[in-house]
């Protein structure tokens, strides 16, 4: 077990983490649907439930499982707009869980770890209050319900597959082989709903295959099948290749020879990922963290077996290509630095293999150096606890200045009249549709901020999608309104009244 300390020790982190995630979680309850998540819907209608799933994978997306979800299980195809509250809220506790099931699986024996339950769930929700306040676009990955789907759910399968595999490898001995096919079905959703998944689960596969027990071999074997299988489906998609055609076009000057050029641009673009202040600060608050919580590991846990130089060379190797091999990808597709939506994930795993990582360091070389001067001794008390507030200062100052203080401040200002004024624009768009009314001018969302749950470009120049319409009648999303609303003509003015809004 790893160390406990008092109550009144933990209450400060544990206030800090319930601080940093409300907002995030609560402005779920003010969720909006989004551009596809409508082009979807419409889809749906328009080619039917299995007609939409052919029709996809053959012009715009060989990503199957998502796609189904996105269409199938989709809330607004059916007319419910507020289904994506429910999504959204799910989505953020499903991460929150998977990220506390894959600490409560870490059994491997040589790391002589094994977290309670309290402890798994409050350091997941610190990985995850690090990851909210600095995520590059939280928007497309926490509401945005078709990018939650493809990004934030198939990371939550492999998270979980990953959790499953550790369990089949090293868990008890009775459950193993359920939880060996059980992994199957999180594999297969991680390996098929993203291409950006697909290759960061490559490395985690790699590293099973090393260090994964005789016994379970067979398990490895179905697993390896399951992605060789993946990997043949997304390579001969057509609808990938027309995706990454229009996102790359071959008018690009650097597409014919981004082969010469792929290794370079992708470390150009990783360098520059992390010298971005709070994704680089977080990353090193997230090795701090593991590197401290390794060494009060040691101070009270078992004696260590020392990894043998081959296992940290599989580590060391299997993280470079764990958090390498998605600035590769999108190097390789759309010969740029990955979209904005895709950093949210790759910032994640980055964070969560850092910690993990520092807590391996932390635990195995303290361990080591204690033990070659003195036998291990009982950790000192003295000014421990002040020793322990210095450490979270430069955590809260770090929470300050990302998206924490942007979320509190939506949620007091904006998100009320946010999703008032939705639901009255949602209302003026099915009566334009029940009269038959060729043209329907709406007034431009009015709100004092908007940046996590509502980026509006107003309000901050470094936003991926502006979500209200567009200024005059031609936009996109005014054209994604009328084809699911079915109104000739939808425009946006912005000296139009405010529309009427229930009391």
């Amino acid at each position: 077990m790893l160390p406990t300390t008092s109550p009144l020790r933990l209450l400060i982190p544990r206030l800090g983490i319930v601080l940093a995630l409300a907002p995030f979680l609560l402005l779920c309850a003010f969720n909006q649907p989004f551009f596809d998540d409508f082009r979807n819907g419409t889809w749906m209608r328009a080619h039917g439930t299995w007609g939409v799933q052919v029709w996809l994978f053959r012009t715009w997306s060989g990503r199957f499982t998502t796609t189904f979800l996105m269409t199938v299980l989709n809330p607004v195809a059916y007319g419910w707009l507020g289904g994506v509250k429910v999504v959204a809220a799910s989505m953020l506790l499903g991460l929150w869980a998977s990220l506390m099931h894959l600490l409560r699986a870490l059994r491997w024996p040589p790391l002589g770890v094994s977290y309670a339950r309290g402890q798994a769930f409050w350091a997941a929700g610190l990985l995850l209050a690090l990851f909210c306040n600095a995520a590059p676009a939280p928007f497309s990955f926490l509401y945005w319900f078709a990018g939650a789907l493809v990004y934030q759910l198939t990371l939550i399968a492999l998270l979980n597959f990953t959790a499953l595999a550790l369990r089949a490898g090293w868990g008890p001995a009775a459950g193993r082989r359920r939880a060996a096919l059980w992994a199957c079905l999180p594999l297969g959703l991680a390996l098929t709903g993203n291409e950006l998944t697909l290759v960061q689960a490559l490395p985690v596969l790699a590293l099973l295959a090393v260090a994964l027990p005789r016994a379970a071999r067979p398990a490895l074997a179905a697993w390896l099948l399951i992605a060789a299988l993946a990997i043949t489906v997304a390579a001969t998609a057509p609808g990938n290749w027309v995706r990454a055609t229009a996102m790359a076009p071959l008018s690009d000057p650097y597409y014919d020879y981004r082969w010469l050029v792929l290794i370079p641009r992708s470390v150009l673009s990783m360098t520059l990922f992390l010298l971005k202040p709070l994704n680089g600060l977080s990353t090193l608050a997230a090795a701090a963290v593991g590197w401290w919580a390794g060494r009060q590991a040691r101070a009270a846990g078992p004696a260590l077996r020392p990894l043998a130089r081959p296992q940290w060379l599989a580590l060391l190797l299997a993280y470079a290509a764990l958090n390498f091999l998605g600035f590769l990808l999108f190097r390789y597709l759309i010969v740029g630095a990955p979209l904005t939506r895709a950093q949210n994930e790759i910032l994640l795993v980055l964070l969560g293999s850092t910690a993990g990582l520092g807590w391996l360091a932390g635990r195995h070389f303290g361990r080591v150096a204690a033990e070659s001067i003195a036998p291990p001794q009982p950790p000192l008390r003295k000014n421990s606890l002040i020793r322990e507030l210095l450490l979270l200062l430069p955590m809260l100052g770090l929470l300050a200045a990302g998206h924490v203080p942007q979320a509190w401040r939506e949620l007091t200002t904006s998100a009320a009249p946010f999703d008032a004024q939705m639901q009255a624009r949602f209302a003026a768009l099915r009566a334009a549709h029940r009269i038959g009314a060729p043209k329907i001018t709406l007034p431009p969302l009015r709100l004092p901020y908007g940046h996590v749950l509502i980026p509006l470009s107003r309000f901050s120049s470094d936003i991926e999608f502006d979500i209200d319409l567009t200024t005059g009648c031609e936009g996109n999303i005014n054209g994604v309104m009328e084809n699911y609303f079915e109104v000739p003509d939808v425009c946006c003015d912005p000296t139009a009244p405010p529309l009427p809004t229930a009391p």
